[in-house]
């Protein structure tokens, strides 16, 4: 069995739970929750990717690095990123990746946070089992 660094997720404090498609897997033993503003300090990134819209693709050769995922409406995730001054890589996910959560102002452009990081597990070669077993939207999302 291969080991992964954990998953860290940064979740804006103002994140209203009800929508947010993380809701559920806050103990699984892959993922690390954080609040921002922070109480406490990350631990050390240089060893991860933050998913961005405009990084490089994330591909298998990212497969050694953490994933570092900010949680928060676009507003608040950018704002969120701009403060942390990432010591790490920024990555992307592939553009034709559809959500299938439903919002009111969409670009056409993002995933849903669980999305992302369901697609990101696929990719870098990790088992994303029970990643979207809590989310609304599954099944529209995996036949996209």
């Amino acid at each position: 069995m291969n080991s992964f660094p954990h998953t860290i997720i940064l979740r804006h404090n103002r994140e209203n739970l009800k929508k947010c498609s993380l809701r559920g897997l806050e103990t699984r033993q892959d993922l690390i929750f954080y609040s921002y503003p922070l109480k406490k300090e990350l631990p050390d990134l240089s060893n991860y990717v933050v998913l961005t819209l405009d990084g490089p693709p994330l591909t298998q050769e990212d497969a050694q690095y953490g994933i570092f995922l900010i949680d928060g409406t676009w507003r608040y995730a950018e704002k969120m990123l701009k403060a942390l001054k990432p010591p790490f890589e920024q990555r992307s996910l592939p553009r034709e990746a559809m959500t299938a959560y439903p919002r009111r102002q969409d670009d056409g452009r993002g995933l849903a946070s669980c999305e992302a990081l369901y697609l990101s597990y696929l990719i870098l070669g990790r088992d994303p089992a029970g990643l979207l077993d809590h989310y609304r939207w599954k099944e529209q999302f995996l036949n996209t």
